[in-house]
């Protein structure tokens, strides 16, 4: 049987303890190192992806004081469309729209074309054999009946089902005489009248297509839908109710309190921007603390450029060519604060040259909303400071990998080391007690 052995057992050194203490203190400044420097990576990076989280708030509040994409509505000139009687008609405004007054008269309304088909006893009425063809403003498909599938309900089913259909719905309609197929054109107006070819049975005319129509000042439109919006560029009217003959008047203001929280909400994700940077560039003297990004080159050549914007002059704005004239000034830790009842007068005088503070080629927000755009581009400088930042904890990975793999290898050489000093010491000890007992029987 082969021998158990443990380290220490033959002359009583304490070998575990030793090779546990000197391993401890071999690894440790390497353990600490990479902990240390794989912490900060990843804090940094959160605080990066913080910061650009707010960059991408900033941008959508910028984006709202501009013009939105084909004349829609954005915060800042936001027009409201107000009928003084909303019997008639109701009306949205585009930011393309312009501010006034209108009289607008709902002459007739928009419906759709509806065909009835000839009278039969019931749903399970055999209609007969053959092709129905539907047409819906010139664009045609076909069903066709047969033996086993050919009564009115099943008519109904096929022309309901068809992939072709080019925009009908069928029903069947009943009253004390029997019962009827009713084709009903999904769309309004004289272009989406309805038509049926077919040997099989006739339609007549339920109700006729027709066009809305309407008058705006005295000139009138007609549009295929009752939402009408080729009457006054940049609204659109939503027809209710005909009635010839009487004009209701159509108020289109700005909407006042939309621009301003507009601007209110560019201001708060600015501020949330500085206050953010502060938080994490600061150096506490007492506690002798830094922010992980002090220091940081790419926040802080980011928060200088968006400064620069701010404190920008847009020199195609008219009246109001800073921030300041609109009663938007920036405090001592870099924030702004907004002055609403000067920015409300500023609007009432000179609305154009406020948008285009804002919007102009040269103005803030289009300046901020291409700024934080650049930032945030998957080329940007914040995206190229992350993905250092991410190749740095990889890297840091694989010295901890080189780091356990060669403290194993200390390790086990220690220990042999040890055990083999262990070993001797034993021996050494064996022999002088042998020594002394020769030396004690002489």
């Amino acid at each position: 049987m082969a021998a158990i052995s443990s380290a220490g057992i033959g002359s009583g050194l304490d070998v575990a303890s030793i090779v546990s203490q000197l391993v401890a203190a071999e690894r440790g400044p390497a353990d600490q190192r990479i902990s240390i420097a794989t912490t900060r990576a990843n804090t940094t990076v959160s605080a990066l992806g913080n910061f650009r989280s707010l960059l991408a708030s900033l941008q959508t509040a910028s984006k709202a004081l501009l013009p939105g994409t084909g004349g829609t509505a954005s915060g800042l000139g936001k027009l409201t469309a107000t009928p003084v009687n909303s019997t008639y008609y109701t009306a949205t405004a585009e930011n393309k729209a312009v501010a006034g007054n209108y009289a607008v008269e709902v002459v007739s309304l928009a419906a759709a074309s509806k065909r009835a088909s000839d009278l039969y006893a019931s749903s399970a009425a055999i209609v007969g054999n053959g092709d129905v063809t539907v047409a819906v403003g010139g664009n045609a498909f076909t069903v066709s009946l047969v033996d086993g599938a050919n009564t009115l309900a099943d008519l109904r089913d096929k022309i309901n089902a068809a992939s072709d259909n080019s925009g009908v719905g069928a029903a069947i309609v009943s009253d004390t005489g029997g019962a009827r197929l009713l084709l009903t054109s999904r769309s309004t107006g004289t272009a989406n009248a309805v038509t049926v070819t077919t040997s099989l049975f006739n339609t007549t005319v339920s109700q006729p297509a027709a066009d809305a129509v309407v008058r705006v000042d005295g000139f009138q439109t007609t549009s295929s839908s009752n939402t009408v919006t080729t009457a006054v560029d940049g609204l659109s009217l939503n027809l209710i109710k005909a009635e010839p003959g009487t004009s209701t008047a159509l108020n289109v203001t700005l909407d006042q309190k939309a621009s301003e929280q507009a601007v209110a909400t560019f201001v708060n994700a600015y501020n949330n921007v500085v206050k953010f940077v502060a938080s994490q560039t600061k150096f506490d003297p007492v506690a002798q603390t830094a922010g992980i990004l002090l220091g940081d080159s790419t926040v802080l050549s980011a928060t200088q450029a968006l400064r620069g914007v701010i404190g920008g002059t847009t020199d195609s704005a008219g009246a109001y060519k800073t921030l300041s004239a609109l009663g938007i000034t920036t405090s001592s830790d870099g924030t702004l604060i907004s002055d609403p009842a000067k920015f409300n007068k500023a609007i009432a005088s000179d609305f154009a040259s406020v948008q285009k503070l804002f919007s102009a080629d040269d103005g803030i927000a289009r300046k901020l909303e291409a700024l934080s755009k650049r930032l945030l581009a998957d080329d940007g400088q914040i995206k190229a400071r992350t993905d250092g930042l991410n190749a740095r904890v990889k890297d840091l990975s694989k010295q901890q990998i080189a780091v356990d793999t060669r403290i194993q290898a200390y390790e086990a050489r220690t220990r042999a080391q040890f055990t083999a000093l262990d070993s001797l010491l034993s021996k050494l000890g064996t022999t002088s007690t042998y020594l002394s007992q020769q030396l004690a029987n002489l």
